[in-house]
């Protein structure tokens, strides 16, 4: 009897609710509601298709570019980059000229952004509405080739092309000034290295010329070969008067003959005393003696000024070319020119208009269930339930 007592007490509000849907239940909650769905519908399309109306369009125009190699090796020396495109540093550089400030704010005021949006630009809340509105018409970006994509929207083509223009010189502008301090550094180097290098090349040729002139070396090579040649000539035409002479003596020779002999014989000794110095007070340019002693010095010298010559002249052509290229306009390289564009990119009307359908189809399916769920559920007996539990 108790146990039938308690049973009768348990409300029916709180037995557990059947909140459950199958398919059949979902389809049948849809076609109930299907009238009301499809008003919804036809209201989000109408509604949808005038608001786009509304929407003015906007054509986007483009570029591409790519900054020029500025740190270019015009000088080959290994490992490092010989292309006329920047590295990925150069472009990141650009990229962060792309997306200043400075950019942002030539560019209001080179346009007058403020009149054009209908914005008030005389408080620093206006300023920023101004940037943030560019900001959300103007995009940088890179591609996967390494190249800069920089596009602009605006109502008008022409302007935009303009617009989308402006913004690769300004960046150009930007980037020239962010590098020129660091060229002119370069370039001050080169000077100095030339005129140390200049310097230490009058040294060497004052030396140089005073070694001549003490050991009367002029051309190491031709001087060596002269005076080798000239000995062994001597020595030879020496043993072979000498041989002549003895000969002459030995078999009773005429006089005028041994005296003839005797004095070429003479003549080649004193040839070959001045080819050897065996007498210092002897100064002269075929002295083999002096050739001999000076020739190591003089030859070192020689190698120093050859060595000189060829650092002048090859710094003097890194120089010229490094030169050109700092005062040359080439900063970014335009991959893909700017053109005006011809097609609107926004708004796309129809698919605003398709995805307000989907949107509105979806709201109107959930809102029959919810609707179908609701009559489900007593609520007046869940709240009097509710209320005896508390």
């Amino acid at each position: 009897m108790d146990a039938n007592n308690q049973e009768t007490k348990i409300p029916e509000a709180s037995k557990e609710l059947d909140l459950s849907f199958n398919l059949l239940d979902m389809v049948g909650s849809i076609w109930r509601w299907r009238k009301s769905i499809l008003i919804l519908l036809g209201v989000v399309v109408i509604g949808t298709i005038i608001a786009t109306l509304l929407l003015p369009n906007y054509y986007t125009a483009q570029a591409t570019v790519i900054p020029s190699n500025e740190e270019k090796d015009l000088f080959g020396n290994d490992g490092k980059n010989k292309s006329i495109y920047g590295d990925e540093d150069a472009v990141d550089r650009v990229m962060i000229f792309a997306k200043s400030a400075l950019l942002v704010e030539y560019m209001v005021k080179e346009f007058d952004l403020a009149t054009l949006y209908k914005i008030n630009n005389t408080t620093p809340k206006g300023e920023s509405k101004v940037a943030k509105r560019f900001l959300k018409l103007y995009n940088v970006k890179k591609n996967e080739f390494s190249g800069i994509e920089i596009s602009i929207q605006d109502t008008d083509p022409e302007r935009s092309a303009k617009m989308v223009q402006a913004v690769l010189t300004r960046i150009e502008e930007l980037y020239k000034q962010a590098t020129s301090s660091n060229k002119n550094m370069i370039l001050q180097t080169y000077e100095e290295a030339l005129k140390e290098k200049k310097a230490e090349l009058g040294v060497v040729s004052d030396s140089l010329i005073r070694l001549r002139k003490k050991y009367s070396i002029y051309d190491i090579k031709t001087q060596g070969e002269l005076l080798a040649s000239m000995v062994v000539s001597a020595e030879s035409q020496l043993t072979e008067y000498l041989a002549k002479l003895e000969a002459f003596r030995q078999q009773g020779g005429r006089p005028d003959s041994i005296v003839n002999i005797t004095a070429r014989v003479r003549g080649l000794q004193r040839k070959l005393e001045m080819l050897h110095e065996q007498n210092d007070s002897i100064k002269s340019s075929i002295s083999l003696k002096s050739y001999n002693e000076g020739r190591e010095q003089v030859m070192y010298y020689e190698n120093q000024i050859e060595s000189l010559n060829k650092d002048i002249s090859r710094i003097l052509t890194e120089y010229s070319q490094f030169k050109a290229q700092a005062n040359s306009k080439a900063g970014l390289i335009v991959l893909e020119p700017v053109q005006v564009p011809k097609v609107k990119s926004f708004p796309v009307r129809s698919l605003m208009v398709i995805a307000s359908v989907f949107l509105a189809l979806v709201i109107g399916i959930l809102g029959a269930l919810v609707l179908d769920l609701n009559k489900r559920v007593d609520w007046k007996a869940v709240l009097k339930d509710n209320k005896r539990t508390s």
